[in-house]
């Protein structure tokens, strides 16, 4: 019978296993090693991008601050401006106002059936005093100073000057033998329209 020794076979055949499961991990250790790098390589580019994008949109913020900052010291100016001018267009009605209430008043005088004796103008109220031949006459020549204009630049309707116009005395008084009234009006100033307030603004507000 003939005897083989099988040791020295086996114990090659444990060794080559041995080196081939070396190998495999070391290419194994290897394959991680490249996705690794690559994969801190993606993320340091893509840093690096994003980096780039936040300055760039700092940047952009900080141009948009100064725009923003030009842009509230224009309207600062504007609204100055506004207020001047709201100002001086004040002043020149004040000026032409004796003229125009004048002016009008000549055209809302009732002919023949009355005449003024006194007219006085103070800040926003005016006072009338003169003589008409009856109750009438006074009573219409009141509807009538309330029929005159505002002052107007624009070619929009300006609105009534007189909003209220009050008779503060009436006498009966004697003018060659003739019964005459004698009256004493005060008129003051429509105040200033108001600004209407935004309906958008105020449904916000409520919801």
């Amino acid at each position: 019978m003939i005897r083989i020794n099988l040791l020295p076979f086996r114990a090659a055949r444990k060794k080559e296993n041995i080196r081939r499961q070396v190998s495999v991990f070391l290419l194994s250790l290897v394959l991680v090693l490249i996705v690794l790098g690559w994969i801190h390589f993606y993320l340091q580019s893509k840093h690096k991008r994003i980096t780039t994008n936040v300055a760039e949109v700092k940047k952009e913020l900080e141009l948009y601050k100064k725009k923003d900052r030009e842009i509230k010291e224009l309207r600062k100016k504007l609204q100055t401006l506004e207020q001047r001018q709201k100002v001086i267009e004040g002043l020149e009605a004040q000026r032409f106002k004796p003229v125009h209430v004048l002016d009008h008043l000549t055209q809302k005088i009732i002919p023949k059936r009355m005449w003024l004796t006194k007219l006085s103008l103070k800040g926003s109220q005016m006072e009338l005093a003169g003589i008409a031949v009856d109750n009438n006459t006074v009573a219409n020549f009141m509807d009538n100073i309330e029929t005159i204009p505002k002052l107007s630049a624009g070619g929009e309707s300006p609105g009534p000057l007189y909003k209220r116009v009050r008779l503060t005395s009436v006498q009966q008084q004697k003018v060659q033998v003739v019964n005459m009234k004698k009256f004493q009006l005060t008129a003051l100033e429509a105040p200033p329209p108001q600004a209407k307030p935004d309906k958008k603004k105020t449904t916000k507000k409520r919801k």
